[in-house]
């Protein structure tokens, strides 16, 4: 039997004892670590379950509290829940707009959602929604626009009121008087378009209105050039315009005075749209006949004489015309028929020189003093020429060339020279104290025929000098120089 106090046996006894204390703590450790395992696994349930309720908390509150923040254009208008709300007050409002101006509404900017989230005291309600939109709001009437040249000439609601305003512009240039002439087509010669736009209510036309701007929109200057015969009154009527716009576009002519050639100045309408029509027609036309010029040396030169009378010709024509508003600017000649052949016009002029005794058609004043006494009513009666004052003695030239056809006492003329010019003119010089030339006798102009006196019906030395035309007096002041 062991001795319990041998060496070896406490060294074993030693060692069993550690080994239960190890086991002991064994245990003791892993009842703690399971004891501290449950713990744990409870603390993470109570997480979970706390985690999950706030999760589901917010999960409700964000849906609830889900909305849109509403702008127009850049500005803010409010908050709805709804997008649909928003819309419906737009088309609220444009049903409105539309019922009021009759028209097809364009909203001139557009609505537009931002995500938020809003209590329901911070919506704003429909009516509030509609207010913050009108005050903020510019809209468009959807309509159409007329281009001239890509021009903007006008807008109009419809389509149709544009389509009837330029077929009213084609209207009078549809149909010819002419029974000889056919309209083959009719056009716009400018690039006319009609687009649909959106347009702001101010400024649609009113198509009356709009009409007469396309008609007399602008003002063009043209000149007419005077011809025979004609006057203010007589162009006015030509332009279907009043002497009174003559005279006020023309402040540098006398309405009085206008000569032939004279440039007047017309102010004239012109349509923004040019109708162009083409037509063809057939008509007769006369053709001018030539004047050919035979010479003789026996005819001075002022003379002339018609040997043989020319007659103009006929034609017909079948012709092609374009005209821009009524006016003809191109014709084409499609066909031509002669009638009948123009016949030639001979005249046969003078070559020889003008004797010095020749009427040059122009007259001199034939003495220099002073006008005492012009053409016209004088105390009552017909004073027929004018009186030139100066000194008895004074030298009478003749006013132009010719042959002297009275020389001697005239009654109340006293001593008078008479002088055909052969030219339709004679003149008459009056008073005289002496006279210088015979009846018969041819002179020249500028040679002195008499001398100034104060014989006859005379309350003093001067000259009295007439001239008449065919028989008849004319104002000697229109022709001397």
């Amino acid at each position: 039997m062991g001795d319990s106090n041998h060496p070896g046996s406490k060294s074993f006894n030693l060692l069993m004892e550690n080994g239960k204390i190890q086991k002991k703590l064994k245990d003791l450790k892993r009842k703690i670590e399971n004891r501290y395992s449950f713990k744990r696994v409870v603390m993470v349930l109570m997480i979970a379950v706390i985690a999950t309720l706030l999760l589901g908390t917010y999960k409700i509150n964000e849906i609830k509290t889900r909305s849109y923040t509403v702008y127009y254009g850049d500005e803010e208008v409010g908050t709805v829940r709804k997008k649909e709300e928003a819309l419906k007050v737009i088309e609220d409002i444009k049903t409105i707009l539309s019922n009021t101006y009759d028209s097809e509404i364009v909203l001139g900017k557009d609505i537009r959602f931002e995500n938020t989230h809003a209590k329901d005291e911070s919506l704003v309600s429909a009516k509030e929604l509609k207010s913050n939109i009108q005050s903020n709001m510019t809209f468009l009437v959807s309509g159409y626009e007329l281009l001239v040249d890509d021009k903007e000439v006008g807008f109009c609601k419809s389509k149709e009121e544009l389509e009837d305003i330029l077929q009213t512009i084609k209207k009078p240039y549809l149909n010819t008087t002419n029974e000889n002439s056919d309209i083959i087509d009719v056009s716009f010669v400018e690039d006319v378009k009609i687009k649909q736009k959106d347009i702001p209510l101010n400024k649609i036309n009113d198509k009356e209105e709009l009409l007469q701007y396309i008609q007399t929109g602008t003002e063009e200057e043209k000149i007419h050039v005077v011809e025979v015969g004609e006057s203010l009154w007589t162009i006015a009527e030509i332009y279907d315009m009043s002497v009174e716009e003559l005279v006020k576009a023309n402040p540098d002519k006398n309405p009085e005075k206008l000569q032939i050639g004279d440039e007047v100045k017309l102010m004239v309408p012109k349509s923004l749209i040019t109708v162009a029509t083409i037509e063809e027609v057939e008509y007769t036309d006369e053709v001018d006949y030539e004047v050919k010029i035979e010479y003789d040396d026996d005819m001075y030169k002022t003379q002339s004489d018609v040997k043989v009378k020319g007659s103009e010709g006929e034609t017909k024509y079948f012709s092609r015309i374009t005209k821009h508003n009524g006016v003809k600017v191109e014709e084409d000649i499609l066909k031509e028929e002669v009638i009948k052949e123009p016949v030639d016009e001979l005249v046969v002029k003078g070559t020889k020189e003008l004797p010095k005794t020749a009427a040059t058609g122009v007259f001199l004043m034939p003495t220099r003093g002073s006008l005492s006494s012009r053409y016209g009513m004088r105390n009552g009666r017909m004073h027929y020429g004018l009186d030139i004052a100066t000194r008895t003695g004074t030298p009478i030239k003749a006013a132009d060339g010719g042959k002297v056809v009275y020389a001697g006492w005239k009654g109340s003329y006293g001593y008078m020279v008479e002088i055909n010019h052969e030219n339709g003119y004679t003149t008459r010089y009056a008073h005289c104290s002496s006279m210088d030339v015979k009846v018969g006798q041819r002179v020249y102009k500028g040679q002195v025929i008499a001398r100034v006196g104060n014989t006859g019906r005379s309350t003093g030395p001067h000259l009295h000098f007439e001239v008449l035309k065919n028989g008849r007096n004319r104002n000697p002041a229109s022709y001397v120089y």
